[in-house]
């Protein structure tokens, strides 16, 4: 952490660093003090990775092979394929997790994400690279805008793109459309089987 002094208002040559601490994170939150001289004294907290400290968890999303559900930390709910439909365009919702086949989806050596039993793709809508871009099925024909990248943290990236597939809006309700978003850290963006 660093202290910017006020100064009287005059040009500050540098930062002043105040404390190097640990602090525990609890519930995605923490407390940091911030002691200061004067009112007007304003601070940058940088928060880095822990060193050292046990290895990660595995990845909780699907390994290759095999149908498992993709289910939203924050929601509990499935990335689920509207009304079963096997359309192309179709945009993935966010549902409440069953035993339907729009639900099942498999992780392929590939890179893809399956659904019915492979013959839809998950896919980056018109292979768009921006944030709101519409997640959605389409035959699988092995462009890039339909592989994945499985993350350790439980994010689900897009490999031309390096979006993180986002409820949208951080919904949680049955309905929330599934897009490409910029990764966050939010639970709206990780994902479990």
């Amino acid at each position: 952490m660093q202290r910017v002094p006020y100064n009287g208002g005059a040009a500050v040559t540098s930062p002043v660093a105040l404390q190097d601490t640990v602090v525990t994170l609890s519930n995605n939150g923490t407390t940091v003090p911030l002691p200061h001289s004067t009112a007007e004294d304003a601070f940058t907290v940088t928060l880095l990775p822990p060193s050292g400290g046990p290895a990660p968890s595995p990845s909780p999303t699907p390994p290759a092979g095999g149908d498992q559900q993709l289910v939203g930390v924050q929601s509990g709910r499935c990335v689920d394929v509207p009304g079963a439909t096997t359309a192309n365009g179709t945009q993935v919702q966010l549902f409440d997790c069953g035993d339907g086949a729009g639900q099942a989806w498999t992780y392929t050596s590939g890179r893809q994400l399956t659904v019915y039993g492979g013959a839809k793709c998950l896919d980056a809508s018109g292979a768009g690279t921006a944030n709101g871009t519409k997640v959605i099925i389409w035959d699988c024909n092995g462009q890039a805008n339909q592989q994945w990248s499985v993350n350790a943290d439980g994010t689900i990236t897009g490999v031309p793109s390096g979006l993180c597939l986002d409820a949208t809006g951080v919904g949680t309700v049955n309905g929330t459309k599934i897009v490409l978003w910029t990764c966050n850290g939010q639970a709206n963006q990780r994902w479990t089987s």
